[in-house]
């Protein structure tokens, strides 16, 4: 019977633990300006029911964490943040998911570095650590002194239900080495992100687009370049002539997960009209912003959107 409220423009694996777990996530809007939650919304979507706050911190920027901490601390309620688009981004100077109870991470491939599949959950609780270390494995209390009066051998407890998430050790081997050039990897996303923002800079004073705003308190590593367009008929004819000239492309995030079919197999709640989510998922698009992109990639990708017939 527990709430959890989530952004509309989110990942379905940020609803889902929710459906899983016995509880109803409840959707709210974002900005379509930031791609980051609504404050107001969630103000506005607590219930008695409300148990944690689940925002995303989208593409590289981070949400209104002051905010966050404040409504959260209010109503003593949950914050736990989805930061697995955003590693290494921060918030005020600190890492965007340290700010909550917990922090999630991706590293799959295509994040900015990755153990091939898998993730990571951060927090600086000890005894919610030792209880995720349970669930990943079966419920598992290897790393856990049990007080339990079982008769054989205590070092095959079961204090909890579980999963089978344990990473292997050759994922352990690709994130090591791996999180060695993070810094390195994010410092070039940054550095081509920049450039390729200054080479679109005609554009965006047009207005015929725009970029992702990042606010002044945040210093973001841009998973992606997002974009949106003045209408979707824009945005379509322009996915088109992108992938015409091989430059991938894809929707935000999954759009406004509201509008996915696999929701209607859930229970959930929508407050407000999503009419942000809406205009982020119709509007917009983004592409790959990978730190081996040469300059001549970059210019090519700016080229490529001034060859647009803009009108």
């Amino acid at each position: 019977g527990f709430e959890v409220i989530v952004p509309a423009i989110s990942w379905s694996t940020t609803i889902w633990p929710i459906v899983q777990a016995g509880g109803t996530p409840v959707l709210v809007d974002c900005n379509p300006e930031t791609l980051g939650i609504e404050t107001s919304a969630v103000e506005a979507a607590i219930s008695p029911k409300t148990v944690a706050v689940c925002p995303v911190h989208p593409l590289g920027n981070v949400c209104d964490m002051d905010r966050l901490m404040k409504i959260c601390d209010e109503h003593k309620i949950i914050l736990v943040e989805d930061t697995c688009e955003s590693l290494g981004s921060r918030y005020r100077g600190g890492l965007a998911g340290r700010f909550g109870l917990m922090g999630t991470f991706s590293f799959y491939f295509s994040h900015h570095m990755t153990t091939i599949e898998g993730g990571m959950i951060v927090t600086d609780d000890d005894d919610l650590a030792q209880l995720l270390r349970m669930l990943r494995s079966h419920g598992w209390a290897r790393e856990r002194k049990s007080a339990s009066e079982i008769p054989f051998n205590k070092r095959y407890h079961f204090l909890t239900t579980g999963f089978n998430l344990r990473p292997t050790e050759l994922n352990a081997a690709f994130g090591l080495h791996q999180l060695k050039k993070l810094s390195t990897f994010n410092k070039s996303r940054v550095e081509k992100t920049t450039a390729l923002l200054e080479l679109l800079a005609p554009l965006l004073e047009e207005q015929f687009l725009s970029s992702m705003k990042i606010e002044e308190n945040v210093d973001a590593v841009f998973f992606g370049f997002p974009v949106l367009c003045r209408s979707n008929k824009d945005r379509d004819a322009l996915v088109m002539h992108l992938e015409e000239r091989h430059i991938e492309t894809r929707p935000i995030i999954c759009g406004n997960m509201a509008r996915q079919p696999g929701l209607k197999r859930a229970p959930h709640k929508v407050i407000g009209k999503l009419t942000g989510a809406d205009q982020v998922m119709d509007k917009g698009l983004y592409w790959g912003m990978h730190p081996s992109f040469s300059n001549a990639e970059i210019e090519y990708i700016a080229n490529s959107l001034k060859s647009f017939p803009w009108q």
